[in-house]
């Protein structure tokens, strides 16, 4: 391109004494007024039929999903009566607190591995009995009738052995960190 135009500038006088052809002020006007009326008439974009049936999958591919994972099969719906509510209450609150014992107790393990066969020995003794105990008093406080007084005590059974479990964790975590 640059070669035409640098062609054209060294032969200005060429170009410069030629006339256009007969009618070609004509053709050149007319051609400006069709791109002018092709510019007024709003442009609809063509959509490529691949790009219809992608996104048709897409939606499909989505729907598909939405339905295996959220459809009426997973949703299960609890009975609403208060035994069924305080059950799954007390469920609840065992896992939630059981779910930090176990954390506390695997940063404890961790730490373990840095300290003394004796101390080892001891902690993993005192651990044990913990869970033991916690196991036991789970099942008690699960039979027990009144399902707000065992969530009570449930509650505060667990916050006494995670306190028990930070001190653990505590007094090893000044000597290793895991």
């Amino acid at each position: 391109m640059k070669n035409r135009e640098k062609y054209i500038e060294e032969n200005r006088e060429i170009f410069d004494d030629k006339e256009p052809l007969a009618g070609h002020f004509e053709r050149f006007e007319a051609l400006l007024s069709k791109n002018e009326m092709q510019k007024d008439k709003p442009v609809i974009k063509k959509v490529r039929l691949f790009s219809v049936i992608s996104i048709a999958a897409s939606i499909i591919i989505l729907i598909g999903v939405a339905v295996k994972f959220y459809g009426p099969e997973r949703i299960t719906v609890a009975p609403t009566t208060e035994e069924a509510i305080g059950i799954d209450e007390f469920r609840s609150m065992n896992e939630f607190y059981n779910q930090q014992m176990e954390e506390r107790i695997a940063d404890i393990m961790c730490k373990l591995a840095y300290t003394d066969t004796e101390n080892q020995k001891q902690l993993s003794e005192d651990i044990q009995k913990i869970v033991v105990n916690n196991v036991a008093f789970v099942d008690e406080m699960a039979k027990n009738e009144n399902q707000e007084i065992a969530i009570r005590y449930l509650v505060r059974h667990y916050k006494a052995n995670i306190e028990r479990l930070d001190n653990i964790n505590e007094k090893l975590g000044k000597y290793t960190k895991c």
